[in-house]
């Protein structure tokens, strides 16, 4: 005679299942006798609590992890805790200190691997989707940790605006996907230009700035035509993290754009260029926003004090006397605003802690007629971008400015004909190119 095969037998059923006098599976919220007919399913308050007590719920993924029955044996297999086939019953005991309050005095309480197993919930999972691969995980909060702790004091030289990028603009990130990409790649670049990653593993931080950088880009340009209260703030930011990654990139991973350095750091003007197109659009918003501080309100005056030293003065007003001598029309009044420009950004860098954000609003203001000359390499205007990099070599010993001032003059003499090297002595001097070309550079 064949033996009875074992059930269990529910007594914590639905009041639906006991009404129709039909064994419940107990599931919650709804059960599946009721989900099968559609009809509400509700338990005694005494029920749910006994249920709670002795089930250990997970949402994610609305998988149930059953507790009951746990022991040392217990295995989980891709994600679901599945009981070994001697466990036992564990106690009511057991699992209450699951959900004890914390009023309880911690000696009380048991420490056996029957009170504990429910910690395997948050075990790892061998078998995690394709598309997102444990080891990249793993990098990407090692990116985001790298990011909170060290890259966001680059952006600004005061507390005020680095606590912003530090825990403001995160916070956007985590609901923008472009700005998260964004700081992933710039926290990539700041890992690469450290030092911290060499060999293969330099190549493969290489290639995850590379992948965040184009992943965000694309959703980034997806949101350009639709500006509004709620993405302005994260746009603007991923604007000056473009920015920012685009100074960067060449010289942290040692990937050339395929152009020289006038042609490069041109396209990195445009990038500053952008964001006030952004601002043009959201300057209320984000004024008034938690990234306000950020933003510059008092672009004016023209006049330079005592801070700025006399060599820098002297340069400039060659600057203005060299124009006005040799050109007219439109190419004298492009390059006669951009030396304005230039001598208010000299005027407001050596007056002012905040010299990184400084150093980025001459390309921003410089007129689209001065960016065209530049284009058409006018020698008038690249003396003129010469002396921009006086500010840029200051900023040398920031990770993501090392090595432009110097490479950017050099270009530039390059490309002058020798009747204008003269005029470039100045910032050929500061940032140490007289010493280098010796002879050459009279």
């Amino acid at each position: 005679m064949p033996s009875r095969r074992n059930h269990k037998k529910s007594r914590l059923g639905c009041l639906q299942c006991k009404r129709r006098k039909v064994k419940c599976d107990e599931k919650v919220p709804r059960c599946s006798g009721c989900a099968k007919h559609n009809i509400a399913c509700k338990y005694t308050s005494s029920s749910v609590n006994k249920l709670l007590l002795s089930r250990s719920l997970y949402s994610e993924d609305r998988q149930v992890f059953d507790t009951a029955g746990c022991s040392s044996s217990s295995s989980w297999t891709t994600g679901r805790y599945l009981p070994s086939s001697s466990a036992h019953e564990t106690s009511l005991n057991d699992r209450f200190l699951l959900h004890a309050p914390l009023s309880i005095d911690p000696s009380t309480l048991s420490t056996s691997p029957s009170s504990l197993c429910a910690l395997n919930m948050w075990g790892y999972s061998a078998e995690r989707d394709n598309q997102f691969k444990s080891d990249l995980f793993i990098r990407e909060l090692e990116l985001m940790h790298h990011y909170s702790t060290q890259t966001y004091q680059s952006f600004s030289d005061t507390p005020e605006i680095q606590e912003i990028w530090k825990t403001i603009v995160p916070k956007e990130a985590l609901t923008h996907r472009f700005l998260m990409h964004g700081l992933l790649a710039l926290s990539a670049l700041h890992l690469i230009r450290a030092n911290i990653r060499k060999d293969k593993t330099r190549t493969t931080y290489v290639e995850i700035a590379t992948i965040h950088q184009s992943l965000g880009l694309n959703l980034f340009r997806q949101e350009l035509n639709h500006i509004t209260p709620l993405n302005c703030h994260a746009a603007f930011a991923f604007s000056g993290i473009l920015s920012i990654s685009a100074f960067a990139f060449s010289s942290c991973t040692g990937i050339k754009q395929g152009v020289g350095p006038v042609e490069e750091i041109l396209q990195t003007f445009m990038l500053l260029r952008g964001g006030v197109e952004i601002l043009c659009i959201a300057w209320n918003w984000i004024e008034n926003g938690q990234l306000g501080p950020i933003l510059d309100r008092k672009w004016n005056g023209t006049t330079l004090d005592d801070s700025v030293p006399q060599e820098i003065r002297n340069a400039l007003e060659h600057l203005d006397k060299l124009n006005n001598d040799n050109f007219d029309g439109i190419t004298k009044e492009a390059c006669s605003s951009a030396i304005e420009k230039l001598r208010a950004t000299f005027g407001k860098f050596y007056a002012n802690s905040e010299k990184m954000r400084i150093a980025m609003m001459w390309p921003i203001a410089i007129p689209a007629a001065y960016i065209t000359l530049l284009h058409s390499r006018q020698p008038m205007a690249l003396v003129i971008l010469a002396h921009y990099c006086i500010i840029l070599q200051w900023l040398d010993g920031c990770w993501w400015m090392t090595g432009w001032s110097e490479q950017l003059v050099l270009a530039i003499y390059q490309s002058l004909d020798a009747t204008w090297w003269s005029s470039i002595r100045c910032p050929m001097q500061i940032v140490g190119l007289v010493e280098k070309l010796g002879n050459q550079s009279q």
